[in-house]
């Protein structure tokens, strides 16, 4: 059973599909309708998997200005050769079975400017591993499985199940001129606009910034609290000039609630800054990897100015306490939500979710009409029963203000 349609625990019964076509330096998918922009991330995947695909990955180590040998290596007990070659920029090294002369496996580093998820990584280390090998008909040896590891986690695996060879392309492999001249210029992940359209405010001295990750300030006494830095360095630099031209104070702290890759992104800029960075303590280990990560491919400033952070690391419910906008920090500890964190101002009874529940679908006046899994609703309020706080609007990383009792309603169902 598929997990990525709005009812999958109900009547879905396949993923999703979407084909992605790069063309002229920019990728677009296809729904089988339309096509729609999918960015430049796909283009570097794609250049990947043509120069290190097996029918072409010796051929591009050979066309390398740089290619050399390096030493033989023994791995569980069997002896493999080694290659160093330059790629675009990218160092790679290919291993090659000595007693099969089958490459195994080639690791490249390279920076990923254009990717939401591994531009926060800077200079990521990815190795293709080829297993499988199969005897194809014409005599051709092919592996049906290939392993990719990134950042030095399992990435994704690809098992072929049906492989033919010089077939003619089924369907367009063109994108629209129209799309391509409309996204001609490439823009980073650092480049993303911080959205000042459609500012909300939530209280005095409360106010929400929506956009593909929101972002929300709270007004204290002495200084701007910033829930989330999320997806770059770029888009966190947005977001602090925006505070302080909004309430002409410093941000003096930043409350991080979540692991997730694209919602940590921005925390190098704010350690770059010298801001204090309230995080959760199980959260402790990617954070602390995520600043020592290296971005010498593309620098961000922690990387041109390295300091040392000032992390908050939080436990149990935290107590920000002022006389303006006191605010209490709240981990879940549920067992989807175990490294997440609520954000609960109780002067305004307004709780940040994090990004434990989004709505599925939303009404014509704004409303959500059904949420995202019903587990992840019941783990929200038993957790807010648990801390007995009382909100009255709740909003989260991908949602806006919402009625609490919204989600009553909804767990009820």
């Amino acid at each position: 059973m598929g997990i990525r349609g709005p009812s999958w625990w109900l009547n879905q019964r396949e993923p999703l599909s979407t084909d992605v076509l790069a063309d002229g330096g920019i990728a677009g998918s296809y729904d089988g309708k339309s096509w729609s922009y999918a960015g430049r991330s796909p283009v570097q995947f794609a250049e990947e998997r043509i120069a290190f695909g097996p029918e072409r990955v010796l051929l591009t180590a050979d066309d390398a200005f740089d290619l050399r040998t390096l030493s033989d290596e023994r791995m569980n007990g069997s002896p493999f050769h080694r290659l160093s070659f330059s790629w675009r920029g990218a160092s790679c090294i290919l291993t090659i079975n000595a007693r099969t002369n089958l490459p195994w496996s080639i690791a490249w580093t390279r920076a990923y400017p254009f990717d939401v998820f591994y531009n926060a990584w800077g200079d990521v280390d990815t190795t293709l591993t080829y297993n499988g090998w199969t005897l194809e008909p014409g005599g051709i040896h092919y592996p049906r499985e290939w392993t990719y590891e990134r950042v030095g986690l399992p990435d994704r695996q690809m098992a072929i199940i049906a492989l033919s060879f010089n077939d003619a392309a089924s369907g367009a492999m063109t994108l629209p001129p129209s799309l391509i001249a409309a996204h001609a210029v490439a823009q980073t992940v650092d480049d993303a606009p911080f959205a000042r359209q459609g500012e909300t405010r939530l209280a005095e001295g409360v106010t929400l910034i929506p956009g593909a990750w929101n972002v929300a300030f709270i007004a204290q006494s002495d200084g701007v609290v910033m829930i989330e830095a999320p997806i770059s360095g770029g888009y966190v630099q947005q977001a602090l000039a925006y505070a302080g031209a909004h309430f002409r104070l410093p941000v003096k702290a930043v409350i991080t609630t979540s692991d997730s890759w694209p919602h940590i992104a921005g925390v190098r800029e704010a350690v770059a800054r010298g801001i204090a960075v309230y995080a959760l303590d199980l959260n402790q280990p990617i954070l602390l990897r995520l600043l020592a990560a290296p971005h010498r491919l593309h620098p961000d400033e922690l990387q041109r100015r390295p300091r040392a952070p000032r992390f908050v690391w939080v436990g149990a419910p935290l107590q920000v306490d002022d006389r303006q906008n006191p605010l209490r920090i709240v981990p879940y500890r549920t067992a989807t939500g175990e490294r997440q964190m609520m954000v609960y101002l109780p002067k305004a009874h307004l709780l940040y979710t994090s990004d434990l529940f989004a709505p599925d679908a939303v009404n014509a006046d704004g409303t959500a009409r059904t949420w995202f899994t019903p587990q992840y609703l019941d783990e929200a309020i038993t957790a807010i029963d648990r801390e007995k706080l009382g909100p009255v609007t709740v909003w989260g990383m991908h949602y806006g203000p919402t009625p609490y009792s919204q989600l009553l309603k909804a767990r009820a169902l």
